[in-house]
C-alpha cells in the first residue's frame, strides 16, 4: 500500500481541520424515518430463494463476513474466461473515440430472465446488442454487495467486456465503519470482496459510498481500504470509484475530478463521475490529472440516460448537455468526451426497456426502436407511448446525427488467436405448448454470442443491397438477406464492384498460423454469385488487400475453410464479411441469400481433444431441499493439456458450455456441471409418467464435441418444480 506522506498535497486536509460530521440531516435526527421494509429474516429468506436462481447478493456486513467460498452453488459461477481483446481499435474507425462503461441499473436488478433457468417471457427485455462498443459492464443493484449474475458475466466475457460488481453504501444504518474491521492486518471486507470476484468469475468492483463516515479521520482508512482491495484483486482485476463521498467526509458530487475526490481516483483504477458536468469541468479535470500523473482515459464522465425525461418526480435530473441530455441524446455527451480524450460511463442504458413498451405484438417493440435510435441514430416512431409529452423530448433534431456508435470506441472481436460465434441471440421465440399459434419468448441471456456489427446506415433514398437479420428462432443462425432478381442469373460484375457487407472487425495475424471455418448454406431456389471476403492489412501502411472465396451453390449446409495467410509480412486480418455480385432490386421483396450457423477462427491443426462426459445423475442441491432437482455430471480427460491459443475455463476446462437434450428437444445450455430441471422441459418429450433419456453434449472452445453422456430418468423421478 502507498504511504500517506503527501495527503495534504493530494487534497486531504489535516484531520483536525475536517472536524466531526454527524452524517444526518436535522429532520432525521429529530424525527427518524420509520423503517417499513422487510425484516432481516424476510430478506434472508428471499436471498436464499434468489440463490437458487443463480443470484448472489448481501444486504449487511454480517452476511459479507459470514460468506465462505465453500458454500458457492456451481450455477452461481461464470465459467467463461474474459477474452483478451486487441489493444487497438478497429482499423478504419474515423475520428476521436471514447471508451464506454455501461452501468446496468435495470429496475433494481436481479430479474428472473437473468437467471440460469431460461424462463419463458411475454416480451424481450433488456440486453445489449452493441458489445463491440463497450469496454466495461457494471452490474448495479441497491444491495450492499452485488454479485453480477453469471449469465451477464458469461455473455460479456465472450465479447471481451470486463464485468464489475457493485459495493454500495447508501445509509449509515448499515454500520459503515464495519468496512474497516481488520483480521491479521487485512481489511476483512476487502479480502472477502477480492475472494468473491475470483470465486464467482468477474473482474472487479465499482465502489459507491453515498453516506458519511461516523468519524472524519476514517477518510484515511477509506483510502487505505481502496488500495488494499486493489492489491488483493491483483493486476488482472480493477476497482472503479464513484464520485460521491469526498475527503471532507461529505456526500458532495464533484461532477468531475477535483482535489476533493482526487485521492480516491488515484487509489482506485478509475473514476466514475456524477452526471452534471460541463465543458469547464472537463478542462479542470485535465489540469488536475496532468499535475498528478493521472491518465485521463481512466476518468469516466457519467451520463444519466434518464435525464431526458420530463415526468420524473422531484428535481429535474440533469446531465450533459444540461438541456435535453441523456435519453436519445446520450451520444451528444460521447461526442464531447471523445473529442477531449476522456472516457464515458453510461448510467442506466436499460432506460429504453424500462421507460418504453417492450411489447412486440405488432412487430419490433418500441423499446428496441428507441434503443436503435440511441445507439445507431435510427428514426424514432412518431408515437412512443411514454408520458414525456411535453415538447416531445425524445424526438430531437440531434440524435440521428450523434448516435453512440459514432463516438464509442469499437473493439475488434475475438482474441489474437481465437474467435467463435454461433450468432445466438439473447432471446428466442418459442411456440406455446397449449396454442401453436401463440408464442412466448425464452431468455438465452447467458448464451448471447458475439453478434455482427450494426448495419451501416444507407444513403438517403437507398436501401441496403445486402443486410443481416437475427431470426426469431435462434437455431437458424444469422440470415443474410438481399433484394435480388428471382429469375435467371444475376448480371456479372468484377469482384471489386461486388456488394460487400462487413460482419466482423478483427485484429488477428495473417501469417498462416490460424484457420477459419464457416458453416453456412443457401436456399436451392435462389441463384446468385456470392461468397465470403476478408480484408488484410498491407504493412507498413500500404493499404488493404481484399480476398474473396466463392461459396458455390447447393441447398444444404456445408463448411468452407478460409485461408488466413497474406503474402505480406506482419499482415493482419481486420475484416470478414459477405459479398454478392450483380445485385439489382425488383418487386419481389427481401430474399434470403444464405444462413450462417457458425464462424470459428482458431490455431491451425490443433491437438485433438479427448474428453468424456461421465457420472450423470439426478440430484437435489443441498441448499434446495425438495424444491429443485438438477442434472449433475463430471468430465474427464487430459486435465493438464490446455489447447494452445484457445480459452480455458477454471470450472469447465476446455468446454465453453454443455448442451442438454431430451429426445429431439434442446432443453438448454449449461455453463457448469449442473442443470436445473423443470417440469415443462419434458412436456414434449414423453407421455407423463414414462421414462425419458437425457443426453449431455460437451462443446469445446474452438468447436467440436466431447463423447456424449446420457441418463434415463424414470417417470417417477420427473417430479419437478
Amino acid at each position: 500500500m502507498a504511504p500517506f506522506a503527501n495527503l495534504d498535497s493530494l487534497g486531504f486536509p489535516g484531520w483536525k481541520k475536517i472536524g466531526w460530521h454527524a452524517g444526518k440531516k436535522l429532520r432525521d435526527i429529530l424525527n427518524p424515518p420509520r423503517d417499513t421494509g422487510p425484516t432481516r429474516e424476510e430478506r434472508r429468506a428471499q436471498r436464499l430463494r434468489d440463490n437458487l436462481k443463480s443470484f448472489v447478493y448481501f444486504d449487511d456486513f454480517d452476511e459479507v463476513h459470514d460468506w465462505n467460498p465453500k458454500d458457492i452453488d456451481p450455477i452461481q459461477v461464470a465459467n467463461t474466461p474474459l477474452l483478451e481483446r486487441s489493444a487497438a481499435q478497429v482499423h478504419d474507425q474515423k475520428g476521436p473515440t471514447t471508451s464506454v462503461l455501461l452501468c446496468h441499473d435495470y429496475s433494481g436488478g436481479y430479474h428472473d430472465y437473468e437467471s440460469v433457468w431460461a424462463p419463458l417471457l411475454e416480451d424481450e427485455l433488456y440486453c445489449c446488442h452493441y458489445l463491440q462498443y463497450v469496454d466495461t459492464f457494471a452490474y448495479f443493484s441497491h444491495k450492499l454487495v452485488c454479485i453480477p449474475p453469471p449469465t451477464w458475466t458469461n455473455t460479456m466475457h465472450r465479447n471481451g467486456v470486463k464485468v464489475l460488481g457493485t459495493f454500495i453504501i447508501e445509509s449509515e444504518k448499515l454500520q459503515i465503519e464495519r468496512m474497516f474491521e481488520h483480521n491479521r492486518g487485512e481489511f476483512v471486507v476487502a479480502q472477502q470482496l477480492a475472494d468473491m470476484a475470483d470465486a464467482y468469475g468477474f473482474d472487479g468492483w465499482l465502489l459507491n459510498i453515498e453516506a458519511e463516515l461516523p468519524k472524519a479521520m476514517e477518510i484515511i482508512q477509506l483510502n487505505r481500504f481502496i488500495e488494499s482491495l486493489k492489491l488483493l484483486l491483483g493486476p488482472e482485476r480493477s476497482v472503479a470509484w464513484y464520485d460521491a463521498l469526498t475527503v471532507d467526509n461529505e456526500v458532495d458530487y464533484q461532477n468531475g475530478l477535483s482535489v476533493k475526490n482526487l485521492p480516491f481516483a488515484l487509489a482506485a483504477d478509475s473514476l466514475f463521475t456524477n452526471y452534471k458536468w460541463t465543458k469547464k469541468k472537463l478542462d479542470e479535470a485535465r489540469i488536475i490529472a496532468e499535475r498528478n500523473g493521472l491518465d485521463i482515459t481512466k476518468i469516466h464522465f457519467g451520463v444519466d440516460v434518464w435525464a431526458q425525461n420530463t415526468n420524473m418526480p422531484g428535481p429535474p435530473r440533469v446531465t450533459f448537455p444540461p438541456k435535453g441530455g441523456g435519453g436519445t441524446n446520450t451520444g451528444l455527451a460521447l461526442n464531447v468526451l471523445a473529442d477531449r480524450g476522456f472516457s464515458t460511463a453510461i448510467f442506466a442504458p436499460a432506460w429504453t426497456h424500462e421507460h418504453f413498451s417492450t411489447s412486440s405484438a405488432n412487430g419490433s417493440s418500441i423499446a428496441k426502436k428507441v434503443e436503435g435510435a440511441m445507439w445507431k441514430g435510427l428514426p424514432l416512431p412518431d408515437r412512443l407511448g411514454c408520458d414525456c409529452r411535453k415538447a416531445r423530448p425524445h424526438h430531437t433534431t440531434e440524435y440521428q446525427m450523434n448516435p453512440i456508435v459514432k463516438y464509442a470506441r469499437e473493439f475488434p472481436v475475438g482474441t489474437s488467436s481465437y474467435f467463435e460465434t454461433d450468432f445466438q441471440a439473447a432471446f428466442e421465440r418459442v411456440a406455446s405448448s397449449e396454442d401453436q399459434d401463440s408464442h412466448k419468448v425464452r431468455s438465452r441471456l447467458g448464451s448471447q454470442a458475439i453478434l455482427p456489427r450494426p448495419l451501416p446506415e444507407p444513403s438517403p433514398g437507398t436501401e441496403h443491397p445486402i443486410y443481416w437479420e437475427l431470426p426469431e428462432e435462434s437455431s437458424k443462425g444469422l440470415l443474410i438477406m438481399t433484394k435480388i432478381s428471382g429469375h435467371g442469373r444475376p448480371k456479372s460484375s468484377p469482384r471489386e464492384e461486388a456488394y460487400r457487407l462487413c460482419l466482423l472487425k478483427l485484429n488477428m495475424p495473417a501469417d498462416g498460423t490460424l484457420e477459419g471455418i464457416i458453416t453456412a448454406g443457401e436456399p436451392t431456389s435462389l441463384q446468385a454469385n456470392w461468397g465470403f471476403y476478408a480484408v488484410f492489412t498491407r504493412p507498413p501502411s500500404q493499404g488493404l488487400d481484399y480476398i474473396y472465396w466463392s461459396y458455390g451453390k447447393f441447398g444444404r449446409l456445408g463448411h468452407i475453410s478460409i485461408g488466413l495467410k497474406s503474402e505480406h509480412a506482419h499482415s493482419r486480418l481486420v475484416e470478414l464479411g459477405v459479398y454478392c455480385e450483380g445485385l439489382h432490386s425488383n418487386n419481389v421483396g427481401p430474399l434470403e441469400l444464405c444462413q450462417i450457423l457458425n464462424i470459428t477462427i482458431r490455431p491451425r491443426d490443433p491437438v485433438p481433444l479427448v474428453w468424456n462426459i461421465i457420472d450423470i445423475q439426478v440430484a437435489e442441491p443441498a441448499n434446495a431441499g425438495a424444491v429443485q432437482k438438477r442434472l449433475t455430471w463430471a468430465w474427464s480427460g487430459m486435465r493438464d493439456s490446455k489447447p494452445f491459443g484457445l480459452p480455458w475455463s477454471k470450472t469447465t476446462g476446455p468446454f465453453s458450455h454443455f448442451v442438454v437434450v431430451c429426445g429431439s428437444k434442446e432443453l438448454g445450455r449449461a455453463y457448469c456441471n449442473e442443470f436445473p430441471l423443470q417440469r415443462s422441459d419434458f412436456e414434449d418429450c414423453e407421455r407423463e409418467g414414462e421414462d425419458v433419456e437425457v443426453v449431455i453434449d460437451g462443446v469445446f472452445f474452438g468447436g467440436g464435441k466431447a463423447s456424449s453422456g446420457s441418463i434415463v430418468i424414470p417417470g417417477s423421478e420427473v417430479m419437478l418444480a
